[in-house]
């Protein structure tokens, strides 16, 4: 599929073709997927697949704000299947939906939190969610229990783990805990700034823990160094780098241990057209009649 700086999407993968967007579209779900994204100011590679085939525990989703300019990408570990992820995977479409005009998107994993702990029903998920603003090219990101993923940064040619920001408030003991678990949790926001060539890599723990023969997981050491190896690689050359070490580490087995998800992304320069020219085309192209392809989602 195509796609343009002006804050369109474009994500190609089998089984699954997904429409190409304009602006104010999520995108996602948990089927079998491996190709590339366009995003503004964004360039990547999403790949999932679920352990027994068909749909998985594993949910992505990516969305565009009403004036094309605002994207946000979210990973989810679900612990089940079936009805529970179908559950899970439905808030968060919705609450993606709902605030892909705000910039905080800590908003999503507090309501998702919310909803999943009502009533002591909702299957515990970890989740990661970064919003990117190309204008200002400020990546902001929010934890609920799941990995940290890395970021590469292109002055240094080094990758550095992610951690979740401090709670800043000493004593508090309910910060970035797994969705479903308390619904006081607070979520913290980490927000930095980002230069084209930069890259952000992250994954469900089925990358990390994929096991060997013998046991021993994949682990946080083995894909360091794999990404320090392969820092001159194409987005979408590192991206298979990465699946084909956590096949051949698992051996004969291949990916049926678990979901294994991986999302990286490399930013790029933003949008020519930016500021309220942006806002208004894109508006405008809102505002005319959708196809029958760009009315489709991925759930």
């Amino acid at each position: 599929m195509s796609s343009t700086d002006s804050g369109q999407l474009a994500l190609t993968a089998p089984p699954a073709q997904p429409p190409e967007f304009s602006c104010a579209e999520v995108w996602g779900g948990n089927r079998p997927i491996d190709g590339p994204i366009r995003l503004p100011g964004v360039r990547g590679h999403i790949f999932s697949r679920p352990c027994e085939g068909g749909r998985g525990g594993d949910i992505h989703y990516i969305s565009i704000c009403g004036s094309g300019l605002l994207s946000r990408m979210c990973l989810a570990d679900v612990a089940g299947h079936g009805a529970a992820v179908a559950r899970v995977g439905g808030e968060i479409h919705t609450l993606l939906r709902r605030y892909m005009n705000n910039l905080d998107q800590r908003r999503v994993l507090s309501d998702l939190n919310r909803r999943l702990e009502a009533g002591g029903k909702g299957p515990m998920t970890t989740a990661v969610t970064f919003t990117y603003f190309p204008p200002t090219r400020t990546l902001s990101l929010s934890f609920a229990g799941h990995p940290p993923p890395w970021l590469y940064a292109r002055r240094e040619e080094r990758w550095t783990r992610l951690r979740p920001a401090s709670a800043g408030q000493p004593g508090r003991k309910l910060v970035d805990l797994p969705l479903a678990i308390d619904a006081q949790t607070t979520f913290t926001r980490r927000k930095l700034r980002v230069v084209p060539g930069d890259r952000l890599l992250a994954v469900t723990d089925g990358v990390l823990e994929a096991p060997s023969p013998t046991g021993a997981l994949f682990g946080e050491e083995r894909l360091e160094a794999l990404l320090h190896e392969q820092r001159g690689a194409r987005v979408d050359e590192l991206a298979g780098a990465v699946i084909a070490a956590v096949r051949a580490h698992t051996g004969p087995r291949g990916l049926t241990h678990d979901d294994v998800t991986l999302l990286l992304v490399e930013f790029v320069r933003g949008p020519r057209a930016m500021g309220v020219w942006q806002v208004i085309r894109n508006r405008l192209l809102r505002a005319a009649p959708a196809s029958p392809t760009a009315a489709r989602e991925a759930r």
